[in-house]
């Protein structure tokens, strides 16, 4: 084989290309090093496909807080420098990606990434964050060996098709979910003021960007608030095989932005537009 290829991309072809997804739909996909590269080639097969994408980044609290100010007297830049902070702080530990194809099925993938050493003291962390996160699935000790580097899963995002789709992004309350992913999809610190921020969103989301299900919901009904859990309840969306997803974090997460942002884009119709870009977190909402 060429040489020149990328040393995953000779992984990719190197993986039987029949794969049938139809047991797929509906799933999560959790992938670390051992199976990513067969995980790979199921996802260039979605990615080229999808009309909607949800984002969840899973990571370890906030360290940073700010100087006591209520957040929303903080300006849009206040926010974002504090948001800055942490990104720069602390490293991502999931990455969950949902997608719609353009024939109506959903799939989502977490992506546990290398990198964070639990057993450090020197990696910073929010304890309590922590603890939440053991809770809910993410296995702490297994990411240190067995994760994913962020460099390979950021080849794969770009190699697949994916951003080329042109689909819709979604994610919930998405100011740090964007932040990180941003950072490392660009595999850089992130730039010294909001403006630029959201020039670097917009050149890696293209048209029509990105929405923020908590934004979208608001618009929708002003008691349609909460956790994503409690906005997805009040919209009626429901995950498919619900015991699959309940130690999956960012998979959940993802899938859950997904379905929810697919009703409310429904029920605001092109109202949704006006909102895109408004991320919870950065702007006062």
């Amino acid at each position: 084989m060429d040489s020149s290829v990328p040393p995953l991309r000779k992984e990719i072809l190197q993986t039987p290309i029949a794969i049938d997804l139809s047991s797929m739909d509906g799933a999560v996909r959790s992938v670390w090093a051992y199976n990513f590269a067969a995980e790979s080639a199921v996802f260039h097969q979605v990615a080229p496909r999808a009309t909607h994408v949800a984002l969840n980044v899973q990571y370890p609290g906030c360290v940073v807080r700010g100087d006591g100010r209520n957040h929303y007297k903080l300006t849009a830049e206040e926010r974002y420098q504090i948001i800055r902070a942490n990104v720069a702080m602390l490293r991502p530990l999931q990455v969950g990606i949902a997608i719609r194809t353009n024939d109506g099925r959903r799939f989502a993938w977490e992506f546990n990434l290398r990198g964070f050493d639990i057993a450090s003291p020197h990696e910073a962390r929010d304890t309590k964050s922590i603890s939440y996160l053991a809770g809910c699935g993410v296995d702490f000790i297994r990411l240190c060996w067995a994760g994913i580097d962020g460099f390979r899963l950021r080849w794969l995002l770009r190699d697949s098709g994916l951003f080329r789709a042109r689909a819709s992004w979604a994610t919930f309350t998405g100011a740090y979910h964007v932040a990180y992913f941003v950072s490392m999809m660009f595999g850089e610190t992130l730039p010294a003021d909001v403006d630029t921020f959201m020039g670097m969103v917009r050149k890696l989301f293209g048209s029509p960007s990105v929405y923020d299900v908590k934004r979208l919901a608001k618009e929708h009904d002003k008691k349609c608030v909460g956790s994503l859990v409690d906005i997805a309840k009040q919209l009626a969306v429901v995950l498919p095989n619900e015991g699959d997803w309940r130690s999956k974090p960012a998979g959940r997460g993802s899938m859950l932005a997904l379905l929810a942002f697919e009703t409310l884009k429904q029920k605001l119709g092109a109202n949704t537009e006006k909102y895109r870009d408004e991320l919870c977190g950065i702007q006062a909402i």
